[in-house]
């Protein structure tokens, strides 16, 4: 959401042990899609409370590859 406006819908969700955070695929409008937009992710839980959010580019992790494969 941004505002009262729903802009999109998430595809999936887990949290990372490796960023410590919750991360999230999401199929955004693509007014909103832009690196840095700050949105709010509304839980399903019955209490409409929302989670802030930031997109991100989808190489978040290691974009540059230095950590070794193993």
């Amino acid at each position: 959401h941004v505002g009262r406006a729903q802009i999109g819908v998430v595809t999936s969700g887990m949290r990372s042990p490796v960023l410590g955070k919750t991360i999230a695929l999401a199929r955004l409008d693509v007014t909103h899609a832009e690196i840095g937009t700050e949105v709010e992710i509304g839980k399903l839980d019955g209490h409409a409370k929302r989670l802030p959010a930031r997109v991100v580019a989808f190489a978040h992790y290691d974009p540059q590859k230095t950590k070794p494969r193993s």
